[in-house]
């Protein structure tokens, strides 16, 4: 029975800059959503006529944002 293969990458440096990018920014788009979620969540809380927040309404925000704010 064959379970799974065990792969090895051996990046070079253009490569290895670029992960590093890319797991640096997958980090940043998760603190940033995380702590506008929260924040939008205890404004929810406080006024209840406000929506809470949802996961395609953040992914949208940060579209329209990061260009301008993340460049």
């Amino acid at each position: 029975m064959h379970l799974g293969q065990k792969i090895r990458l051996v990046p070079n440096k253009v490569h290895a800059t670029y992960f590093a990018k890319a797991a640096g920014t997958a980090r940043f788009a998760y603190n940033w959503g995380l702590a506008r979620w929260q924040e939008l969540y205890q404004a929810s809380l406080a006024d209840p006529a406000q929506l809470k927040p949802n996961e395609a309404a953040l992914r949208r925000q940060l579209n329209a944002i990061k260009r301008e704010q993340f460049p």
